[in-house]
């Protein structure tokens, strides 16, 4: 009798572990399925429609381009990532910019698309033409304003995009302040309001202080162009950051990003690209803006504005932003070039390895600028 209990209590613990371990092996590998195909963040905005154009990509060694990650990407070895700032109405989109990550050769390059590219009745039925007003007011292909957008800037410049980011300037503040806020050296005062001033030098920025720097524009000489220079310095600093946390760490903050995010990224994609982010070093993290000139009132409408340099931007795409991709030409984009008389923005970038040691870009402030002195 005893020998029968011990052998029953002995299949009993044997049969539980197994049991464990099966629940082990099935729960996480549901669990994994659950998040890997969770979109926390999509409802805000909505999915990206497919892509039904045709790239034609550069030959090369079959697996040469296998960048071994598991990312619903178009084109093997490059995901890219459109990223957007709303205004506070969440109608304008005022920060533009396509970051396409280089996963083989643990690059990323940014490209920063001012808010007053003109891209005509073609992309937007707004008066200015402006390229900030396709998100809602969009005359092309796109079943809502996040897929209008991506239609035109795909046209413009011809890259397939992955995916799709964005934020509301007024919830920056939230975002910054549950990553703990982000260390950087202000390289000159700002008064963003009487009341609300930063003062050059090293510190770190409280999510409020964060939406200050990245807004400013009132005193800097040329505006708006000015201000994308000035944002590449926070840039820098938020991806040190980042850096600096790691991915278990930016995911911890994950209820935060659900609340004030807007995308289509899966969470096992943002491990994956933030992940990617640590291996690339900050030198290989460039930042360029669409060459182009002022416009200004009474040259295309009443409007002041930003008009794209056509053959400058295929050169600069081919270059840095279609590493496995065939050259685009001229004729192959959706470009409306107004006019062409100036080079001053033809060839604006910085690194952010050079920001972060202090080679800063250089934005000239007015005359009549509000000072502490």
């Amino acid at each position: 009798m005893v020998k029968k209990n011990k052998f029953r209590i002995f299949r009993d613990i044997l049969l539980l572990l197994i049991t464990l371990v099966v629940i082990f092996f099935l729960g996480s590998s549901m669990i994994k399925s659950i998040i890997s195909a969770k979109q926390p963040f999509v409802k805000k905005q909505g999915q990206l429609e497919t892509d039904m154009n045709t790239y034609v990509l550069k030959p090369s060694e079959p697996g040469a381009v296998y960048d071994g990650l598991d990312l619903d990407q178009y084109i093997e070895g490059q995901y890219t990532l459109l990223g957007l700032g709303m205004d506070e109405d969440g109608l304008n989109t005022d920060i533009m910019m396509l970051a396409v990550f280089d996963l083989n050769a643990a690059k990323i390059n940014i490209l920063q698309i001012p808010r007053d590219c003109y891209v005509g009745p073609e992309y937007t039925n707004a008066s200015t033409g402006k390229i900030n007003s396709v998100f809602s007011e969009g005359s092309c292909s796109g079943s809502d304003g996040i897929n209008k957008v991506v239609t035109c800037v795909r046209d413009l410049f011809g890259i397939p995009i992955d995916s799709y980011i964005a934020i509301k300037c007024t919830d920056v503040p939230p975002v910054v302040d549950a990553m703990g806020g982000i260390p950087m050296n202000v390289p000159y005062n700002i008064i963003y309001e009487s009341d609300k001033i930063l003062y050059k030098g090293e510190q770190v920025l409280t999510g409020e202080q964060s939406e200050w720097f990245v807004r400013f524009r009132h005193d800097y000489l040329e505006g708006d162009l000015a201000r994308i220079r000035a944002q590449r310095i926070f840039l820098a600093a938020a991806m040190q950051k980042v850096k600096d946390l790691g991915t278990i760490k930016v995911l911890s903050i994950y209820s935060t990003l659900k609340e004030y995010l807007m995308s289509d990224l899966e969470i096992n994609e943002i491990g994956m690209l933030s992940d990617f982010a640590q291996t690339v070093p900050m030198e290989n993290v460039t930042v360029r803006m669409v060459p182009g000139e002022d416009l200004d009132k009474g040259e295309i409408n009443e409007y002041y504005g930003y008009t794209i340099h056509e053959q400058e931007t295929v050169d600069m795409l081919n270059e840095y932003f279609r590493p496995y991709q065939e050259n685009l030409y001229a004729e192959d984009l959706h470009i409306f070039e107004v006019k062409n008389t100036v080079p001053y923005y033809d060839d604006d970038s910085s690194n952010f390895g050079d920001i972060m040691n202090g080679d800063v870009p250089d934005v000239p402030f007015r005359d009549d600028a509000n000072t502490l002195d």
